[in-house]
């Protein structure tokens, strides 16, 4: 379920803000912090110093912050390679400017890159084995959650959000007439190559533990096929990853739907961060206007 937030939004002053008063509550240096990745609901520092990274969000979340951590423990425990949070009481709720925020800490990967597709595949194989944890309380997955939250943050034109608005809704009542055929079960929610990362020596290593939740495995599987439709795999790399997982989800009845909802998600996710990068606007209308046409080749730009 969706936690409230009704703090500023992040950004990158802030974010580095919020670090130093992490810092010098913990009494660490942060000579060559920098910012990993765009910010968006949530932004993430290292402190090259530490060796750690510093995952920062809104103070509401701070339930969500104790289950992630929670959560990369138990993955730890049943030999699920994941990011492994650092041991100090946590997380930190610093104040910066007169806000709360829930800071969490996790050692460096060292030089991660993202993970090749067969090593996803394996990496969600192993995953899609586990029952649901009992020490951990998960959410039941909702594919389309937040996607109203972008599309509010979103700079299109009117015409643009009444389109995607209305995907979203049909999209919606699509997902709930699905016949699944993989048993449900814990989820990574959002196993994209930024995600599964391999680290100087290929080892892999699981990120991003925000979406995990206990609902249809074949969610997890979808991204890599997205990935084919939208020329960011090769039929090589997709095949890989089939091979590696066991199963082409493909060749599911429901297929199109889930790979319709992921498509939107992708979009409105982009989109959202239009109001802070309007460099971004070409690629967001790139996919629209995909979206609008069934018959429109997708070609997406990666690593916007």
């Amino acid at each position: 379920m969706a936690e409230p937030s009704l703090t500023p939004a992040l950004t990158a002053s802030s974010s580095m803000g919020i670090v130093a008063a992490t810092a010098h509550h913990l009494g660490w240096d942060i000579a060559g912090a920098c910012l990993l990745g765009p910010i968006a609901e949530n932004a993430t520092v290292l402190l090259p110093c530490h060796r750690v990274v510093l995952r920062i969000s809104a103070a509401p979340h701070h339930a969500r912050a104790v289950r992630e951590l929670r959560l990369a423990r138990w993955l730890q425990a049943q030999g699920v390679p994941v990011i492994r949070p650092v041991g100090i009481e946590q997380p930190l709720q610093p104040v910066w400017r007169g806000e709360p925020w829930t800071v969490s800490v996790w050692e460096e990967i060292p030089t991660p890159r993202p993970a090749r597709a067969g090593v996803i595949g394996e990496v969600l194989r192993r995953l899609h084995q586990l029952e649901t944890p009992l020490s951990v309380d998960l959410p039941a997955l909702d594919p389309l959650e937040g996607i109203d939250g972008y599309l509010g943050e979103a700079l299109l034109e009117p015409r643009e959000i009444l389109f995607l608005r209305r995907r979203l809704d049909f999209l919606r009542d699509a997902y709930t007439h699905l016949d699944f055929v993989r048993a449900p079960g814990p989820v990574h929610g959002d196993a994209h190559r930024k995600n599964i990362v391999q680290d100087t020596d290929g080892v892999p290593v699981l990120l991003d533990l925000e979406r995990f939740s206990i609902g249809a495995r074949e969610w997890d599987l979808v991204v890599a096929a997205v990935y084919r439709r939208v020329g960011w795999y090769t039929e090589a790399e997709y095949r890989e990853f089939v091979d590696a997982y066991g199963w082409d989800v493909r060749d599911w009845s429901g297929f199109e739907t889930l790979a319709a909802a992921r498509e939107l998600r992708m979009t409105a996710w982009l989109c959202a961060r239009t109001g802070r990068e309007p460099r971004l606007l070409p690629e967001a209308r790139r996919r629209i206007a995909s979206l609008q046409s069934r018959s429109a080749h997708k070609e997406w730009t990666p690593g916007t």
